[in-house]
C-alpha cells in the first residue's frame, strides 16, 4: 500500500538525515577555532557544559514533545534550530555570544535526540517487520559517523586554502538536514493522551529505575561510558597540538576517528552475535581505560591510535546498549526513555567537563587522561560486574536475536 511504501521510506531517510546532521566541516578545527577567538581550554569545556546543561533542561521535555506532537514535527524544529545555532556560532566573537549559540544548538540536539531512533522502531512496528531494529540503529550510527567523516575530509580540504574555510563552510552545510525532514512520514503508534503528563513521567522513571534492576544498570552504564568518550573526544585536538601535529592534518585525523565509530556501529550487532552480549559489554567498557591510559603514557604520534579506542566504545554504546534499552521499553515511552538516558550523560559532563578542561590547562593533556584512566578502572569494577550478574537474561536475548537474524 501507499502508506507502507511511505513508512518503509522513513528508514533510508533517517539515515540520510543523520548523515547530513553530522556533516560538520568545522569540527576538525573547532578547538583551534575557539582558541583563535581567545578562549582557554577551561572555557572550551565550560561552553560544552553550557551545551550539556541546556540539554539537561531540554532533553526530557523535548523527548516528551516528540511523543505527544509527533516525530516529524520534532525533527523539523530540530533541523531549523541546528542551522540557526551553527550560523550564530560562526559569527560569535565573545564568550556570551558563544553561550547563546550553544543553547540554540542544544535545543536542536534535544529535539533530535532519541526521536530519530524512535522513528525507526515505530516505523518497523507499524510495518509489522520481523527485521531486528538493532541492525537499523547500527546503520544509523554508521551513516551519522560517515557524515562526520566526510565533514572531516571536507574540513581538512578547506583548511588547505584558509583556516576560515571550514568555519564559513559550516554555515552552509548546517541547513541541509531541513530538506530531508520534509519527506518523512509520521508513523502511527499508541498515544500518551490517556494519562496526565506527571503520570507519564513517573511511569518512565519507574520503568527505568525502580521496576527492573537490569534496566537501571543498562541505563547507568550507558550514561557513565557515554561520558567517558564525550570528555575524551573534546581533548583530542589539544592532544594533537601537544604532539606537534600540523593543523592541516586535523581534518584527516578527525575523519579517521569518526570512521572508527562508523565501522564499529555498522558491525556492532554482528560482533555482539559473535561474542555474546556479556563479552561485548566488557569490550565496550575496557576500551576507554586502554584509551585514557594509552594517551596518558604516549608522547609520540603513535598516541593517536589510542584515540580510536574511545570511538570503538562509542560505536558499541550507540548500538548495543541503546538496543538493550529500546527492546525493553514500550513504544509510547520510547522517546522519553531515550532522552532520560542522554540526559544522564549530559548531567555527569556538566559536573566533570570543566574540571577536566581546567586540569588540561594546568597539568597538560597526558596527565589528565592518565588520571581519568585510573578512575575508569575503578568504575569498571563498580558498574560492569553488577551488570554481568544478569548474564542469563542476556543469553536469552542473544538466542532470540540469533533466530531473528536468520529470518
Amino acid at each position: 500500500s501507499l502508506d507502507s511504501k511511505r513508512l518503509s521510506r522513513n528508514i533510508p531517510l533517517i539515515y540520510t538525515l543523520n548523515a547530513f546532521w553530522a556533516l560538520m566541516v568545522i569540527l576538525p578545527v573547532v578547538v583551534p577555532f575557539f582558541q583563535s577567538r581567545g578562549l582557554t581550554m577551561a572555557q572550551v569545556f565550560q561552553l560544552q557544559s553550557v551545551f550539556a546543561f541546556s540539554l539537561l533542561v531540554l532533553e526530557v521535555p523535548s523527548g516528551y514533545f516528540a511523543d505527544v506532537f509527533g516525530r516529524k514535527t520534532s525533527l523539523l524544529w530540530a533541523c531549523l534550530f541546528h542551522g540557526l545555532g551553527f550560523t550564530m556560532l560562526v559569527h560569535s566573537s565573545e564568550f556570551f555570544y558563544f553561550v547563546a549559540a550553544e543553547v540554540v544548538m542544544a535545543l536542536a540536539v534535544s529535539l533530535m535526540s532519541g526521536t530519530d531512533v524512535s522513528m525507526i522502531y515505530d516505523s518497523q512496528n507499524a510495518l509489522g517487520s520481523s527485521k531486528a531494529p538493532i541492525k537499523m540503529v547500527g546503520r544509523r550510527v554508521f551513516y551519522m559517523q560517515m557524515g562526520e567523516t566526510l565533514g572531516g575530509l571536507i574540513g581538512g580540504f578547506l583548511m588547505v586554502f584558509s583556516f576560515q574555510g571550514p568555519i564559513w563552510g559550516q554555515t552552509v552545510v548546517a541547513w541541509l538536514p531541513c530538506f530531508v525532514v520534509l519527506f518523512l512520514t509520521e508513523p502511527p503508534r499508541s498515544g500518551l493522551e490517556g494519562r496526565s503528563h506527571s503520570e507519564n513521567f513517573s511511569l518512565v522513571l519507574r520503568t527505568l529505575f525502580v521496576e527492573s534492576k537490569l534496566l537501571r544498570r543498562i541505563v547507568l552504564t550507558s550514561m557513565v561510558y557515554g561520558v567517558a568518550t564525550l570528555i575524551a573526544v573534546w581533548g583530542f585536538q589539544k592532544y594533537w597540538q601537544e604532539l606537534s601535529i600540523p593543523i592541516e592534518y586535523f581534518g584527516y585525523l578527525w575523519a579517521m576517528s569518526n570512521l572508527t565509530v562508523a565501522l564499529t556501529g555498522r558491525f556492532a550487532h554482528k560482533i555482539e552475535l559473535l561474542l555474546g552480549s556479556s563479552k561485548t559489554l566488557i569490550l565496550m567498557c575496557v576500551l576507554p581505560v586502554i584509551g585514557y591510559l594509552g594517551v596518558g603514557f604516549t608522547g609520540s604520534v603513535f598516541g593517536v591510535i589510542f584515540c580510536l579506542c574511545f570511538q570503538m566504545s562509542r560505536g558499541f554504546n550507540a548500538v548495543v546498549i541503546r538496543d538493550a534499552l529500546n527492546r525493553r521499553i514500550g513504544g509510547e515511552l520510547r522517546a522519553t526513555a531515550n532522552s532520560i538516558s542522554s540526559l544522564g550523560i549530559r548531567a555527569i559532563f556538566v559536573a566533570v567537563g570543566p574540571l577536566f578542561g581546567h586540569l588540561i590547562d594546568v597539568r597538560g593533556v597526558r596527565h589528565s587522561y592518565e588520571m581519568m584512566g585510573w578512575i575508569y578502572v575503578g568504575v569498571f569494577f563498580l558498574m560492569v560486574f553488577p551488570l554481568l550478574t544478569h548474564r542469563q537474561e542476556f543469553q536469552g536475548a542473544d538466542e532470540i536475536r540469533r533466530s531473528k537474524n536468520r529470518v
